[in-house]
Formats: C-alpha cells, sequence, structure tokens
C-alpha cells in the first residue's frame, strides 16, 4: 500500500496558503516536491500495515503533526527499535503512541507537535492567507508587489476581488520604464508607497518594476511578504506543551520519552534549557522535582524541507521515577532515511 498516488503529475504552481499539504504533495510535479515525497514513503513503508489506513487519514487532515509520527517512528525504526503503536498500558484505557523495544531495553513514547500559534491567530492566519492569494492573482506582467504592510480593520475577509481592480487600474497608469529608472537610480528604499484601504481592510505596498526582458510575462504577483525575526521567548510555550503530556497516563511501569516539535528554525537552545531547568521549569528542582513520571524529552525542529540539518535536543529528567535506557542518534540521514534526492535539494538550505 502506497501513500501517495500512482499517476502523472504536469501541475507545477506553487502551493497556495490554505491549500490542504498532503493534497498538494500528492498532486504538484514539481521537482522539489519530489524528495519529501519519497522519504514520506519510505517512512510509510515500514510503517504497520495495521495502521496504515489510520495514519494516511490523519496525514490528510492534520498534516503537520502526522508527518512528524510519522517521521518520528522511522528514527527509532532505523536505530533498531521495533515499535508497537498505541500500547496497552496498566491502570489507564488512554494510549501512548509508542512503545519502543530493543533487545531487553522498553520504554514509552509520546510524541507531540508544538502548534506555533493558537485557534485565534490561525483564523487570523488563513484569514491573511485568502488575502495574499487574491494579491498574487493582480496582473503582473510589468510589476510585482512587495508588501509593507497589512493591517485587518474588521474580523471580515477582505473582497478579493475589489484588491485586485484597484492595484490593475493603478498599474494601467503607470510607466514600468520610468519606475525601473527611480529604482536602478534611487534604490528601492525609495520607491513610492502604493496604498489600498476600505472598511476592512488596510494594505501598504511598494513595486517593484520588472526588467524590460521580464515583461509581459506574468505570474504570481507578489515579490516579497516582508520579514519576520524573533530571538528567544518561547520557554513557557514549551514548557506547557511538554506539560500536556507528563500526566497522562498515570504511573507508567516504564520508562517515558516526550519527543516534541517546534517545526521552525526559530528554536533556541536557550529557551529549551529555560524551560526544563529552575524553580519554575518542568523538570524542577531537587528540593522540589515536577514530573517525575517522565524520563526524558527529544526536542527537535523538523520540517518537511529542513530534515538534513534538523537539530536534536535531548535531555533526561534528573529527577525520574525511571531512568530511560536511551540515546539519540544524530545520524539523520539514516535515521530517516534521507535519500540522495533530498540532499541535493535540501543540503545548502
Amino acid at each position: 500500500m502506497k501513500l501517495f498516488d500512482d499517476k502523472e503529475r504536469t501541475e507545477i504552481r506553487p502551493s497556495t496558503g490554505n491549500e490542504n499539504s498532503f493534497d498538494y504533495f500528492n498532486n504538484t510535479g514539481r521537482s522539489d516536491v519530489i524528495p519529501i515525497r519519497d522519504i514520506m514513503e519510505n517512512w510509510y513503508r515500514i510503517y504497520p500495515d495495521s495502521e496504515k489506513c489510520e495514519m494516511k487519514k490523519r496525514l490528510m487532515a492534520d498534516f503537520g503533526p502526522s508527518f512528524y509520527e510519522l517521521g518520528i517512528h522511522s528514527y527509532f525504526k532505523n536505530m533498531g527499535y521495533n515499535i508497537a503503536i498505541h500500547p496497552i498500558v496498566p491502570n489507564t484505557s488512554k494510549r501512548p503512541d509508542f512503545l519502543a523495544t530493543k533487545n531487553t531495553d522498553e520504554f514509552y513514547v509520546e510524541i507531540k507537535e508544538m502548534r506555533m500559534s493558537s485557534d485565534a491567530d490561525r483564523l487570523k492566519e488563513r484569514r491573511l492567507n485568502t488575502l495574499t492569494d487574491s494579491m498574487n492573482l493582480i496582473d503582473s506582467t510589468n510589476f510585482m508587489l512587495c508588501i509593507e504592510n497589512i493591517h485587518f480593520k474588521t474580523g471580515k475577509q477582505p473582497s478579493g476581488k475589489n484588491i485586485i481592480r484597484y492595484f490593475n487600474n493603478i498599474f494601467k497608469s503607470i510607466d514600468p520604464g520610468v519606475y525601473r529608472e527611480k529604482l536602478e537610480k534611487d534604490g528601492f528604499r525609495f520607491m513610492p508607497m502604493l496604498k489600498y484601504e476600505d472598511e476592512d481592510v488596510c494594505i501598504e505596498v511598494k513595486l517593484w518594476p520588472k526588467a524590460s526582458h521580464l515583461r509581459g510575462k506574468n505570474g504570481r504577483a507578489i515579490a516579497s511578504y516582508g520579514s519576520y525575526t524573533k530571538i528567544g521567548g518561547d520557554e513557557e510555550m514549551i514548557k506547557n506543551a511538554l506539560q500536556s503530556k507528563a500526566n497522562r497516563y498515570g504511573d507508567l511501569d516504564k520508562p517515558f520519552l516526550i519527543c516534541l516539535n517546534y517545526p521552525s528554525t526559530f528554536l533556541h537552545e536557550e529557551d529549551i534549557k529555560l524551560a526544563l531547568y529552575g524553580t519554575e521549569s518542568f523538570f524542577g528542582t531537587a528540593s522540589k522535582p515536577k514530573n517525575t513520571r517522565v524520563s526524558a524529552v527529544l526536542i527537535t525542529d523538523f520540517t518537511v524541507s529542513g530534515l538534513l540539518k534538523a537539530n536534536l535536543y535531548y535531555h533526561k529528567n534528573p529527577f525520574a521515577k525511571k531512568e530511560i535506557p536511551f540515546l539519540p542518534s544524530s545520524d539523520l540521514v539514516r535515521c530517516l532515511e534521507l535519500t540522495d534526492g533530498y540532499i541535493a535539494e535540501f543540503g545548502s538550505i
């Protein structure tokens, strides 16, 4: 049983902001998606046959957490562990994700991917994605858009048709040659700002005039979406994510490992240490230990295109009731079955 369909794929458009990730990976013919499909097929191939249909349904419904769970299963399998899915544990009807066994070593594994935003924030993100998907349909024959600011004034979805019409009309009155000359003479910083505003949204953009040999070709209108930077500050989010799993199964008869994924390049080791150690931390202190049912945590930053350079941060709970007989492997090429095609595509990212 295969994860993705066997079919000819000719569509090479980029994904839209709110598009279902599994559907896009299944349907696109883009060369940079092929190695992602290949490694996921490898992972799916060694996943238990009895669980494959359920895993596929979960990937289709909620791609990120399921991608991580499928990858972690492969990680342990390729380290030589036998993996039982949703094992029965004493004194509870709840079941952890895995029981990992190698020789006489056994431990339970619980898997969680951090949500990088609240439900309310995700609704806002969907609204923004819908808006930018519409803006990408603006005529980009001679110009591209560099978004400077988008401010939603109400909770309503702005009219994409009105925004497209507004900018298309402006573009008709602007000479791309004059704008290009200004760009080359003064630099982008001095390009004029264009503003769209209605009762629902205010949008500020600058135009990037295409070079003469690139004009006449339409495509995505947005050249840049602005930048996002962040330094630290995630210790509470990490601690809360671990806490949500720490006591789920009560007192267990075997060691307990929580695997937590932070799907972003902004994961900082300092935040992890702040989350785990100290008076108000997840592990607590010698005089006031906390979450002693958790033997260790493995925190990662897996993303679909960033597996080759992903980080693994492994911390044993110094106050755990049960010592865990596990040391992680940093050989992600072997443990995640990263193909030559994946390494060639994403090795420089």
